[in-house]
């Protein structure tokens, strides 16, 4: 492979992963949990498991119904279960019509995946009883029942649908253990590097540096084999 050649692929490449990272963050999710009491330890498991990525991914929505918390939610999963033609069973996660995520099992192996896909393609609109709602245009007062919508900025954000100020509870203050984002670190190096008026530069640097060892280790093998 020759000089320029090896410079043109390693360009691709990291020019790829970019363009890719930066689509990536422009997507937007959303996603309508249900879950409920009844269900025992698999929905217990697996509103854990859900929590943990409502607030771990950026530009992702979801919206929470604990079907057991009142007849309203009852109610708005039955309306659910008309629209998109949902089975009677929880823990179930849904994406749109006829894409559906049903049972702990099932729920743990492909939520994650399907949520990366759809953020790497087009994102989805929110899938509400009366029909599909982008994310930016979502009004959690507008929903029915007794919602929870997550609206994840990486921060662990909340909102949470209260029926009045006076039944909101303060927490006392928790010491919390700081995970430092590492993911975040890099595409923040990434950007920054990108976005230097020394870039190109930079990259011809990094071609020209691995031309040289990969001909440096060409002429060791050379004399070796000699």
């Amino acid at each position: 492979m020759g000089v320029s050649s090896m410079k043109k692929s390693i360009v691709f490449l990291v020019m790829l992963f970019l363009v890719s990272n930066v689509r990536a963050q422009g997507n937007e999710v959303c996603l309508v949990y249900f879950t409920g009491y009844a269900c025992g330890d698999d929905c217990g498991l697996t509103d854990t498991f859900m929590d943990g990525l409502m607030y771990e991914y950026l530009n992702l929505t979801a919206i929470k119904y604990n079907i057991d918390a009142g007849q309203g939610n009852m109610d708005v999963f039955d309306a659910y279960r008309e629209t998109y033609g949902l089975p009677n069973n929880v823990p179930l996660v849904l994406f749109g019509e006829n894409d559906y995520l049903l049972g702990k099992n099932d729920i743990y192996r492909n939520t994650e995946i399907k949520i990366l896909s759809f953020l790497n393609q087009d994102g989805t609109n929110c899938p509400l009883e009366s029909g599909y709602v982008p994310p930016s245009s979502l009004n959690p007062s507008d929903l029915p029942g007794q919602a929870e919508v997550f609206e994840s900025e990486g921060l662990g954000e909340v909102w949470e649908e209260d029926e009045s100020d006076d039944d909101v509870e303060i927490p006392e203050e928790e010491t919390e253990t700081f995970i430092p984002d590492i993911g975040g670190a890099i595409q923040s190096m990434i950007k920054d590097v990108v976005e230097s008026e020394h870039f190109y530069d930079w990259l011809i640097v990094t071609a020209a540096f691995i031309v040289l060892i990969f001909g440096v280790s060409l002429l060791f093998v050379r004399k070796k084999v000699k």
